[in-house]
């Protein structure tokens, strides 16, 4: 979880600028929580199959 939360906070300062305010952290993080995609297990090919 520390993980994402570092992540997102790059991708924050890359778009905002070199430290955006708390708020603005706070809002991307929402939108983040709101907007995510779920994950998604790795596609498998069924026997046969050419990939």
């Amino acid at each position: 979880m520390e993980s994402k939360k570092n992540e997102l906070d790059e991708l924050v300062r890359e778009e905002l600028g070199d430290e955006p305010s708390q708020e603005a952290k706070d809002y991307a993080r929402e939108l983040y929580e709101k907007y995510r995609l779920p994950a998604t297990p790795p596609e498998e090919t069924a026997p046969g199959e050419d990939t």
